[in-house]
């Protein structure tokens, strides 16, 4: 039902990354530094297409205390306005008929030049006393505000640790059987839907769930 995205076939929206990574990491680089890394079904070769033939890739961008804001100041802006800082700075990188969105958790790149892939990239915060995501939290009596907080990220290490411990068996069951049929619903959702997460947070909650369901046996 669902086809596999092959590492050849995502081979050119892995290389948009990289350099659009590159790219936003040169803009903000008097106020933020910040390293990447690749995640959710990127990482594990786990990558589906959607009934019109697209997939999409998920990266962390980890904000280090290199930063020159953080060094300045001792923390980071209140989300929102880092969040804004990043979209800005995405916006000033797209080529072409590229596009970004502001999505719940993730900046999203979509790609409208004929090429069937999206990207999501999701900043974190991690320092030693911290360990956490930007998420959209909007005020119910201004819901067309976008207002962002920071939200606690503990499981998502142990998630992908408990999900390499696996045999080849389970992690076949668990992606085929459960994450991707999720993961279609919510690719399926409008970007403006609340309840829309990215594919690398579905991943991180349905290996935990899978992991508490185990834990009950």
């Amino acid at each position: 039902m669902y086809e596999r995205v092959t590492r050849k076939e995502c081979a050119i929206a892995r290389q948009r990354a990289a350099a659009i990574l590159r790219d936003v990491q040169i803009e903000l680089n008097e106020k933020y530094k910040f390293a990447t890394r690749l995640v959710g079904s990127g990482a594990w070769g786990t990558m589906v297409k959607d009934e019109n033939g697209e997939y999409d890739l998920d990266y962390q961008m980890l904000l280090t205390k290199n930063s020159p804001i953080f060094k300045e100041n001792g923390d980071f802006p209140n989300p929102t306005d880092l969040k804004t800082d990043f979209i800005t700075a995405f916006n000033n990188c797209i080529k072409g008929e590229e596009e970004i969105q502001n999505s719940k958790t993730a900046i999203t790149l979509v790609n409208e030049d004929n090429k069937p892939f999206h990207i999501d990239f999701v900043i974190i915060k991690t320092l030693p006393e911290n360990n956490l995501i930007i998420r959209r939290n909007n005020k119910a009596e201004t819901p067309e505000h976008n207002e962002f907080t920071w939200n606690e990220l503990s499981k998502w290490n142990d998630a992908y640790s408990y999900f390499k411990s696996l045999s080849a068996k389970e992690k076949k069951h668990l992606i085929e059987d459960i994450i991707i049929p999720k993961k279609q619903k919510e690719k399926a959702k409008s970007e403006n839907d609340s309840t829309k997460i990215s594919s690398a947070a579905l991943f991180v909650r349905e290996v935990n769930n899978y992991r508490c369901q185990q834990e009950k046996k």
